[in-house]
């Protein structure tokens, strides 16, 4: 299997009442081969009622299997896909190295995912359309071989994600207004393939930062790129677990409403998970609430959890050995969707 290294670095900060910070450093080492390459890993980033730091993942890759619903975007896509109701569905997860037992025992109710690349991972990559799980690429930055990108789009791809947290200089590292002059390239890719375009994803960063706020960070890119089509915002959240008012995600939830505030575009959540979980009950209580939350809200298009096994964020594995779900790969998958 061709995949592309990494590492993790792990800083970790207080969370809370206060904002709380999560450094992870993933490094990408480049994209090999044109149709090869698989999956990756990401992670990290912040929590607290207003604030916080944080970082993530890997590099991009391609299509899936879904249809044509516009999950509340800005341009509705006619691409080829199942004409399951699941297209509608919101849940998935961010992770890279699925097995097909692995993806058969989320399916139930996680109807994507992507792995930071832009080729399915190679263990599900002959498998996934059968389990009706759709793939969405990425473009995780700027080094990324967008003709290798284009030609791996496959009939049925909905969605291209864009540049894995810029703001980071561990990440994808462009000044909003670098990844701005940049767009029209990733732009064209879309255009070219009908799919939907999210913006760059942006996280908390606490340290080696083109900006900390990944709000001003958003704006900033969307004031720099005023003809660009963005069709929703890809952000990450993580937080602290004890959450407030009763509400073990309202750390979470105070984030997502800030966005929501800010801008007028859907949101993907791409990345979420508690950073301080001292058990997989904490893990589980937390999540349990963030999916209550985020399958009611109308303006979450999509969501994600990190990771299927992670080993950079505590308790937050959904996956123990090959295709046996854990206590909160259980709890993720048992979780009512809005689409049932």
């Amino acid at each position: 299997m061709w995949g592309r290294p990494f590492d993790f670095d792990t800083d970790r900060a207080g969370s809370g009442d206060e904002p709380g910070v999560k450094r992870i450093l993933v490094a990408f080492l480049g994209i090999v081969a044109a149709c090869s390459s698989s999956s990756n890993e990401d992670a990290s980033n912040a929590g607290g009622a207003a604030g916080g730091t944080a970082s993530s993942s890997d590099p991009g890759s391609s299509p899936s299997t879904s249809s044509a619903a516009n999950d509340g975007g800005g341009v509705t896509i006619d691409a080829a896909a199942s004409s399951s109701t699941r297209s509608a569905c919101k849940r998935g997860v961010a992770y890279g190295h699925h097995s097909t037992a692995d993806l058969r025992a989320l399916s139930k109710r996680v109807t994507w995912w992507y792995n930071w690349t832009f080729v399915p991972d190679d263990g599900v990559k002959d498998t996934f359309k059968s389990l009706d799980v759709e793939y969405v690429p990425m473009v995780w930055g700027p080094n990324v071989d967008l003709g290798q990108v284009g030609a791996a789009i496959a009939p049925g791809e909905t969605t291209l994600l864009g540049f894995n947290e810029p703001n980071f200089g561990s990440q994808s590292n462009l000044s909003a207004k670098d990844a701005a002059s940049r767009w029209p390239k990733v732009q064209a890719v879309a255009d070219a393939h009908s799919l939907k375009l999210l913006s760059p994803a942006v996280n908390f960063c606490g340290g080696n930062c083109q900006n900390t706020d990944p709000f001003a960070y958003l704006a900033d890119f969307l004031a720099a790129c005023p003809g660009c089509r963005v069709d929703a915002l890809a952000v990450h959240l993580y937080v602290g677990c004890q959450g407030a008012n009763g509400n073990k995600a309202q750390y979470m939830i105070d984030h997502l409403k800030t966005y929501e505030s800010k801008f007028s575009q859907p949101l993907w959540l791409t990345e979420f998970a508690c950073d301080d979980a001292k058990s997989d009950d904490d893990q589980k209580a937390f999540l349990v609430d963030a999916v209550k939350y985020l399958e009611s809200d109308p303006r979450i298009a999509r969501y994600a959890f990190f990771s299927g096994r992670a080993d950079n964020v505590g308790h937050a594995s959904l996956l123990g050995a090959d295709g046996q779900l854990t206590s909160i790969g259980q709890a993720y998958v048992d979780a009512p969707a809005t689409c049932d």
